[in-house]
Formats: C-alpha cells, structure tokens, sequence
C-alpha cells in the first residue's frame, strides 16, 4: 500500500513513508523535540499532505517506556486524524526478514551499512547453504546491562519468545536450546541494538556468525519495506489466530486484528506513592481525636 507512514521509537526514533529514504534520530531523549518535525518533513518530502497519509505502521516495542509511548501516541494520534488503517509491528522481528531475505547481504555489499557497525563476519555468510541451519538473535538494548531478545529460526519462527534478560544469560539459553536441536551444522547471526555493547558476550554463542549493530530500519528505504511487511504479516497471523480461537466471543475481528499495544516487558519505574502516616500532633491527627 502507498502512502505508508513508518514511526518507530524502540531505539531512537525512524520516520519515513515506504519508498522514500527516512530520518533516523539514534538519542532518544529527543522524541518530544524532533519526532513531530521529523514526521512532517518526511511527508512533505514524499510530495504527499498529512490527509493523503492511508496506513501508519507503528512499532510497539519492545522498548523502555518513555521512548516508545512517544511513538504509539503520535502513530494513534495521526491514524485517528486521517482515519487511516493503524498496524503494529514489533522491534524484533524484522532483523529475522532481513537476514533471511538478503537484504542484510545486499546492504553489507553495496556499503549501506558502515563497517563500525560489522562487530562479527564469518568468511562464508551465504544463507543459500541447505547444510547449515541459520538462526537469528534478535536484540534491542533494554538498558541497566539487560537486552530485549526473540531467537528466530530461517523461517522466521520463534524459538525462544520474546524477553527480556542479561547477556550472559541469553548466551547460555541460546546454547542449551540450539544444543538440543541441532549437530554441529548451524549458525547463529546476532542482529540488532545490543550487539556492539556487549560482542564479547555474543562471541560465546557456539556457532556464531554475523554479530552486526544493525536493525532492520538502518537500511533506509528498503528497511522501511521490511518493516511493513513484517506488520502486514503479524496482522495476517493475527486474523487467523482470532479466526480460530475467538470465533464465538470476539465480536469485532478487525479491531482485534489492528490492536495497537506497547511491548514494555519490563514495568516502568514511575509507581503511586503510598499514604502519607498520620503524625501524633498533626493537624490530620488532631482532627481524628476531635471527632
């Protein structure tokens, strides 16, 4: 579909309209100031006006909170002034498409991606191997030393879901699994934000093979396609799950299909305070006697 509008803020912000080159912002304390002239600059630069925005793809993590609240607030903000079709997409996913279309390849070659960003290159990274079992570790940083991680097989299955843990501990989960699946004929690429700070880490992988600092996104406008692609095919997956196991209570299947919701993982730090004691001499305390 055209005049698709792209917002992501899981690491830093990416805004872009498919098939136009997008403007990434790598801090992310910048959103409140950057994120709505970012989006509007991209619009104006696909020659399109706000109203001819038809789909927003939105990333919904996961991704420490403040950042990507930003995110799905102006993404829901946008689709509900256009009345355009909503989808979300998670931070994870697309490193699995880009890897297994060769896309990741292609970028490599053609210089797309700078060479700093290259933490780990086997000599031989050819996907086409039929003998080689190729896996992905897909990364978000999570901060506080921990990392956002979803294993991926070449099918883009997951194998293990979705979390959110230490390092090491998702080298020794990635070894215990793929050890029990697999011989000596496989490989793990390591993807995504979270490679670069903690290689020494990832090297510990048996087997592994591509560790680069690199999402989906980083590849500009074919990046943008791929992460359009992966919120149709989350959208699609959801349509037939909800076909299978709601068709007797769900009563809107195609708003359950576009539920747009954050991925934290890991519950913000803001909490409500709890009540204030009551002080022996205190106005409030005196008030209770008197009564």
């Amino acid at each position: 579909m055209s005049n698709t509008l792209i917002i992501d803020t899981s690491f830093g912000s990416t805004v872009g309209i498919v098939g136009h080159e997008p403007i990434v912002e790598t801090d992310s304390r910048t959103h409140v100031e950057r994120l709505q002239v970012n989006i509007a600059k991209v619009v104006e630069d696909a020659g399109l006006k706000p109203s001819d925005i038809k789909r927003v793809v939105v990333g919904v993590g996961p991704a420490p909170f403040t950042g990507l609240r930003a995110g799905l607030v102006a993404a829901k903000a946008i689709a509900f002034a256009n009345n355009a079709e909503i989808l979300g997409c998670d931070s994870l996913l697309p490193q699995s498409l880009m890897m297994r279309s060769g896309a990741f390849e292609e970028a490599r070659k053609n210089g797309v991606i700078c060479k700093d960003l290259l933490l780990n290159i086997p000599d031989s990274v050819d996907s086409c191997d039929s003998n080689i079992r190729h896996y992905v570790l897909s990364l978000n940083d999570a901060r506080r030393r921990q990392v956002y991680i979803s294993l991926y097989d070449n099918e883009g299955n997951v194998l293990i879901d979705m979390d959110i843990d230490y390092p090491q501990n998702v080298v020794a989960r990635v070894n215990e699994y793929l050890a029990s699946e697999n011989g000596e004929n496989y490989c793990v690429d390591v993807l995504g934000h979270g490679a670069k700070k903690y290689v020494e880490d990832w090297q510990n992988i048996a087997h592994v093979g591509v560790i680069a600092e690199v999402s989906a996104l980083d590849l500009g406008v074919q990046g943008l396609q791929i992460f359009e692609q992966c919120a149709e095919n989350c959208a699609e997956n959801c349509a037939e799950n909800c076909a299978e196991n709601c068709a007797e209570h769900c009563v809107d299947k195609d708003e359950h299909v576009k539920a747009v919701e954050p991925l934290y993982l890991r519950r913000p730090d803001v909490s409500v305070p709890n009540p204030l004691k009551h002080v022996l001499g205190s106005g409030e305390a005196n008030k209770a006697k008197e009564k």
